[in-house]
């Protein structure tokens, strides 16, 4: 398990359209950009010991 820095809090009312098509708010992309980064990052870097697992 690997800990993501960045957290972003969405809204369903103001970052969803019509409650399920994801577009954040103007202000909360940067933000849900970096985190998706740092996901991204450490599912390439554990990539290795899930391989080991399968």
């Amino acid at each position: 398990m690997a800990t993501v820095r960045n957290q972003v809090l969405l809204s369903m009312f103001t970052d969803f359209e019509n409650f399920s098509v994801f577009k954040p708010d103007g202000r909360h992309e940067k933000s849900v950009n970096e985190m998706l980064d740092q996901v991204i990052a450490w599912g390439g870097a554990l990539k290795t010991l899930r391989e080991k697992q399968a």
